[in-house]
């Protein structure tokens, strides 16, 4: 019995909540699905997913004691949240620089890219990729995406030069001053050579690779450029990116790795095509999307369903007085007035939003009496007006004595 009771109670503040859907949640749900899919690229990027394991089973522990009324598991876990924050931001505080610039950058996705890597230009710079893994000369250039890179970089020359298979042999001869730092290119332009690029925070050296391979991983997870590292050591070619360091088999891999990056950062097209800003990420869409919207309707549900009365005692202002003129003897002082809406309207309710103002008419003073009416009482628009008393109040209008 008390099992059918437990769940008519839930479907009966679901049926509440659905019925009292409105556009404002529609973009309540929007915010908070930007906020998740933007929290899960960015533990994406930081391949740190089992902290999203470990949160989401500790927020599902939290709303579990939250619904049963678990007095000490709703506090403990409640401090553990206001802890795990700090330490996120602690424990990550370069990682979520770097989103966040990213994420700047991300939201002009819909701005016209005209400029990219031209295909004259991928073959030239594979073609001396290729000879440079054939005779084992050691190499490392960077693609540059839409971060800017410049403030990761230590040393290097401008150049700002066309790409040519002569030049980037020559930059990376061994004879060379600048052989063994970094080629920024920037669209069809070698714009520095010699530069030295951060080194990778986690790093695997068991598979034989050296410290350029770990700049090249370094600055991947800084920023979202693409960085061609070539072995001097076994000339084999490796591509870092998103924080992820790979081998490719052959020239014919890199170019469709390079094709595929060029597409991803910049649009070829005049226009941005909404299927495919869809079809990016999909998969953190989807999950952002649904966390969002079970999250709601958690929330709603347990804290904030169905429509409920609240009564506030409000004082009475008076304003545009004669000039010259006092108010006095005010009866009464305050109106008592009763608001109806949802609770989580009435969670974000300033009571500096509730007013009751009184605009005094001309008059040569004395006793005055005047009939409240709801224009003078002034409240946020999502609440509505269920009562309001007394309906009339009376005051003394006195000229003021200088």
């Amino acid at each position: 019995m008390a099992n059918m009771y437990f769940l008519g109670s839930v479907m009966s503040a679901l049926r509440d909540t659905v019925v009292g859907f409105q556009a404002k949640d529609v973009l309540d749900i929007l915010i908070v699905t930007f906020l998740v899919y933007a929290l899960l690229l960015l533990l994406k990027r930081t391949h740190s997913l089992f902290i999203a394991s470990g949160f989401v089973i500790f927020l599902g522990i939290y709303l579990v004691g939250r619904f049963f009324n678990l007095y000490l598991t709703s506090i403990v876990f409640q401090e553990f949240f206001t802890f795990f924050a700090v330490i996120f931001a602690v424990i990550f505080q370069k990682e979520l620089r770097n989103f966040f610039e990213w994420l700047y950058l991300w939201g002009r996705f819909s701005r016209i890219k005209q400029e990219t890597v031209s295909e004259q230009v991928t073959e030239l710079l594979l073609e001396s990729v290729a000879y440079l893994a054939n005779h084992k000369t050691g190499a490392l250039i960077v693609l540059e995406g839409e971060q800017p890179v410049e403030r990761f970089l230590e040393g290097g020359a401008l150049l700002k030069g066309r790409i040519s298979v002569p030049i980037l042999l020559s930059i990376f001869d061994s004879s060379s001053p600048g052989h063994d730092g970094a080629v920024i290119i920037e669209r069809d332009r070698i714009r520095k050579f010699g530069a030295h690029l951060p080194l990778a925070d986690r790093f695997d050296g068991s598979r034989g690779l050296g410290t350029r391979h770990r700049a090249a991983l370094g600055l991947s997870e800084r920023t979202d450029a693409l960085v061609i590292a070539v072995s001097e050591e076994r000339g084999t070619i490796s591509v870092a990116e998103h924080g992820e360091l790979i081998v490719v088999p052959d020239i014919d891999s890199l170019r469709e790795r390079v094709r595929k990056a060029m597409r991803e950062k910049f649009f070829e097209e005049k226009e941005t095509k909404w299927y495919s800003f869809l079809l990016h990420n999909a998969r953190e869409k989807i999950f952002a999307a649904l966390g969002a919207i079970l999250l709601w309707f958690i929330v709603v549900v347990q804290f904030g369903a169905g429509t409920t009365t609240r009564q506030f005692s409000i004082p009475i202002e008076f304003r545009a007085l004669p000039r010259g003129y006092v108010v006095e003897q005010v009866a009464p002082k305050e109106i008592l007035l009763t608001l109806s809406g949802k609770t989580q309207d009435f969670n974000l309710l300033n009571s500096e939003d509730l007013q009751v103002i009184v605009f005094a008419p001309e008059s040569a003073g004395g006793t005055q009496k005047i009939d409240i009416d709801e224009k003078f009482i002034s409240h946020p628009a999502t609440l509505s007006i269920a009562s309001f008393s007394p309906k009339i109040i009376r005051y003394v209008l006195k000229k003021e004595v200088k």
